[in-house]
């Protein structure tokens, strides 16, 4: 079992659910929210502005822009999130695991006992370099959401499928009793498991003569992950030893699987019905809970991530809306 240690920033670093930032944006528009609602973000935003302007936090967005564009206020949101990360933004989320992947791939070739996942491989460039030159800076200046019709209309509905069909499941699986423990052991390996239908499915439209850009988008990181391995010179080649090393603890241990895994199980064989922005806030945490210090989440999934352990994993402190009392105290020590 290899030891897997993720960097964290040296500067406390925030991050923030989507739903946080789109109540900020409401309440700069003076839409009309609950006083106590106004009033904790109201404080939250004051002390989140200072300390990143003073240089002594780190508060960046990912690619949250997925759950907010072609929404109502979109644009506005996206200048909170410009506001408070002055800019510094996370790499996406994919190319997050792809890079934590990679680097697993090479200790199962060299059958390391531990994986070091630096800082870098979460952001683009040093954040607290970027940061620092971003406070003397006169503007910050970032691109706007993605407004390509097709892009958004594939998107929207992805997100509905996957909600239904984790649905429909889960529905399945508490009728028929399945457990946490049972459901986590397919989750370990349901990314790849995943992965090599998308591979199946393209190489069989591609005998039979048909031809699809999004077959082949669907099948290239499966592809990529081949080419990277032989490049190792992983044994055995090809497919065979892709599957080993997928199957293998030196990828179920990397963060954002260990993290997805947990999550996804215990939505599928709970009693709450699934929310069409779960899978989402899944993906996101996956990459949040090992690289910030504090995260702002749902409360639903606040719950989870200290019942499973993921905050001690992690080492992080989660908070949700209803306990932000934790995190004011927190954000006024540093």
């Amino acid at each position: 079992m290899p030891t897997v240690t993720c960097e964290k920033p040296s500067l406390p670093t925030l991050w923030l659910d989507t739903s946080v930032v789109i109540k900020l944006a409401k309440i700069k528009k003076g839409e009309a929210l609950q006083q106590i609602e106004v009033d904790r973000c109201n404080r939250l935003h004051g002390l989140v502005y200072r300390l990143v302007r003073e240089g002594k936090l780190l508060c960046p967005e990912s690619d949250q822009e997925e759950e907010y564009a072609a929404l109502r206020l979109d644009d506005k949101v996206h200048s909170m999130f410009a506001q408070l990360s002055l800019g510094i933004s996370l790499t996406h989320r994919q190319g997050i695991l792809d890079s934590h992947i990679f680097k697993g791939m090479e200790a199962f070739v060299k059958q390391s006992d531990m994986i070091l996942l630096p800082t870098r491989s979460y952001f683009h460039g040093d954040p607290v370099r970027r940061l620092h030159e971003a406070c003397r800076e006169r503007f910050t200046v970032t691109v706007g959401p993605l407004k390509n019709s097709e892009m958004l209309q594939r998107r929207a509905r992805a997100k509905e499928a996957t909600s239904r069909d984790w649905e429909n499941l889960r529905q399945r699986l508490v009728a028929k009793g399945q457990t946490y423990g049972e459901q986590l052991k397919l989750e370990t390996t349901g990314y790849w498991d995943g992965l090599i239908e998308l591979v199946r499915k393209f190489e069989a439209n591609l005998f039979s003569g048909r031809h699809d850009f999004w077959d082949f988008m669907g099948a290239s990181g499966a592809m990529l992950y081949r080419t990277v391995w032989n490049d190792l010179g992983g044994e055995p080649r090809d497919w065979a030893g892709v599957d080993a090393f997928f199957r293998s603890p030196y990828f179920s241990e990397l963060p954002g699987p260990y993290i997805g895994a947990r999550l996804c199980a215990a939505l599928l064989v709970g009693n709450e019905p699934i929310k069409t922005g779960d899978a989402m806030d899944v993906g996101l945490l996956e990459v949040a809970l090992p690289v910030a210090h504090y995260v702002l989440a749902d409360h639903r999934m606040m719950l989870r991530i200290k019942e499973l352990g993921l905050a001690a994993k992690c080492n992080v402190q989660v908070f949700s809306m209803q306990t932000i009392d934790g995190l004011f105290t927190e954000l006024e020590k540093i």
